[in-house]
């Protein structure tokens, strides 16, 4: 079964979105393995999974913690934790693929958080998400 990658991003954002619900869920505990549900998501064994998705969740989870502090400086009234879990699902995909796992354009970047934070959240949240990058990704 051949994914498009707007279909990977959503599955890229899935993931990390369930791994942020859950490790909130237990208390800020390490974030648990996420090859079972990338597999499910993907509808195929873990190993046939295009290594754009792997690489994305991958560099997403490891690098959590010097995400969330790149973040930090430009949320000017908010705080980190105060974020709905799908917009930082978005923004830590997001900052996982420009800086870790291929170079793209930060035009390109923007975009596509965007429009998942069209489809799949509040106008203001993608305003902000689209704000947010921009000031993120140099």
């Amino acid at each position: 079964m051949s994914i498009n990658r707007n279909q990977q991003h959503y599955i890229i954002m899935t993931v990390i979105y369930n791994e942020l619900n859950d490790f909130a869920m237990n208390g800020g505990k390490v974030f648990r393995d996420a090859r079972d549900l990338t597999s499910e998501l993907c509808e195929m064994p873990y190993e046939e999974v295009d290594n754009f998705i792997k690489q994305s969740i991958a560099a997403s989870l490891q690098n959590y913690g010097e995400i969330v502090k790149a973040y930090i400086p430009y949320l000017k009234n908010w705080t980190w934790d105060r974020l709905p879990l799908l917009t930082r699902a978005i923004l830590v995909m997001s900052y996982a693929h420009f800086y870790y796992v291929e170079k793209v354009e930060k035009k390109i970047v923007i975009n596509t958080a965007v429009s998942l934070a069209k489809k799949y959240i509040e106008e203001k949240q993608a305003k902000f998400i689209n704000a947010i990058l921009d000031g993120v990704l140099k």
